[in-house]
């Protein structure tokens, strides 16, 4: 096996001597939830963590450069002033960073974390107290497992809440903008894939809890917002009243609930038929309804839609979507929901994770400002077909899945925080 590499000096900023000793910041973090992957080696469905240096400073730059764009604490006004600044102080392929990474303590091994498994049948489900984390980590689901083929899925990973410890270095001026991307980071933040959905959060020894998070998110009310940046300009804030005494379970709570917004029965779908062998019924939805109006394929027991609506909302949560039809009749082909244009992805501003609550833990979510694009929908091998995601109040009226104890909601994440604050 392998040894760690011993990382290297860093290299100090253009301009400054090397007698002159640069300020720094170190802090002690652990994981409050598995890590998706986050290694140098991703194959398929095979989403690794490196055994030998889990936690990297280049993984670390790449999370505190997009915090620091959120949070824009130097108060840039275009896209082409904050890549200028962002340069300055993260670097640049022609510049030096102003900041110094370096991981000074590894966690200890990981073990991994099963999800799926073959059940007696031979189909892939989640693991036994694993259902709603294997709803966030669909991805290690191995496609050919849909054919039959038993090959093994993909895992989680646990650091058991070992410590890990880095180290910042860099000059005063810049103190500002370092601090407001480590708080951004610390508390909606993490390491690894998905960290949007929680996989991977993080907490700094005494660091952000639930308590402050709602005030120092308002210092950044008041920074720019630029067109196309994610920022936490407007961004919206919740958390669940309820706490919980582990992280992993807040967590769960959280990811549970986006399941049965978007699919759950009684919420996102219709309760199953009885006698039924299915777990829930038709989609409260209108994208299943929409292509199948599109497509001209529908199963005879779903001639008569349930939503009316020409829309797919579910853009706002984030894309590409994927859609799969199982009955007889209705489309049978490869369907994808995805943003018009050279980008094929939207990332969701929806960003999920428990926070500290003294020696307990509650469910967040912060909602970024971030402009939900215009959407196409992939209908086999034909042309895109442009279609609508956004709702205006009557509409929104007649998709049941927008209505919820006598109101109506217009935007899917507004219901979602609203729902998670219940």
């Amino acid at each position: 096996m392998r040894r760690a590499p011993i990382s290297p000096p860093p290299l100090l900023p253009s301009g400054l001597a090397r007698k002159t000793p640069l300020p720094f910041i170190e802090r002690r973090y652990r994981f409050l939830t598995y890590v998706f992957g986050g290694g140098v080696t991703v194959r398929d469905h095979e989403k690794h963590a490196d055994a030998v240096t889990p936690i990297r400073g280049a993984s670390i730059r790449g999370q505190l450069r997009f915090w620091w764009r959120a949070c824009n604490p130097s108060g840039c006004t275009t896209v082409e002033e904050l890549r200028k600044r962002e340069g300055e102080i993260w670097g640049a392929t022609s510049q030096a960073a102003k900041v110094e990474i370096t991981v000074v303590m590894q966690p200890s091994k990981f073990r991994e974390v099963a999800v799926y498994e073959y059940k007696d049948n031979g189909r892939l489900r989640a693991c036994r107290g694993m259902e709603t984390i294997a709803y966030g980590a669909f991805p290690l689901q191995p496609a050919s497992a849909l054919h039959g083929a038993r090959v093994k899925p993909g895992v989680l990973y646990d650091s058991g809440g070992t410590p890990f410890t880095l180290r910042l270095r860099f000059p005063e001026d810049v103190r500002a903008d370092v601090e407001a991307a480590l708080w951004a980071w610390e508390s909606f933040g993490g390491l690894g894939g998905r960290t949007r959905r929680g996989f991977g959060a993080i907490a700094r020894e005494g660091g952000p809890d639930a308590g402050n998070v709602t005030a120092e998110l308002a210092k950044y009310q008041s920074h720019p917002r630029i067109a196309g940046v994610p920022s936490l300009r407007g961004a919206r804030f919740a958390m669940a009243p309820r706490s919980h005494g582990d992280a992993v379970d807040a967590w769960k709570a959280e990811l549970g609930l986006l399941q049965r917004l978007r699919q759950g029965p009684g919420f996102g779908r219709n309760h199953p038929q009885p006698n039924s062998l299915k777990p829930a019924g038709r989609s409260r939805w209108p994208e299943a309804d929409q292509i199948r109006g599109l497509t001209g394929a529908t199963a005879p027991l779903h001639a008569q839609p349930v939503v009316s609506v020409e829309s797919f909302p579910r853009a706002a949560f984030g894309m590409p979507i994927v859609f799969h039809f199982v009955d007889p009749g209705d489309p049978n082909m490869s369907l994808q929901l995805q943003p018009v244009g050279e980008r094929d992805r939207f990332a969701s501003p929806l960003l999920l994770r428990p926070l500290p609550d003294g020696r307990a833990f509650r469910a967040a979510a912060l909602v970024l400002s971030s402009d939900v694009p215009d959407c196409e929908l992939l209908v086999g091998n034909q042309a895109p077909r442009p279609v609508a995601w956004s709702l205006d109040s009557d509409q929104a009226g007649q998709v049941p899945a927008l209505r919820r104890n006598g109101k109506v909601f217009t935007d899917p994440l507004q219901l979602f925080l609203e729902e998670l604050q219940q």
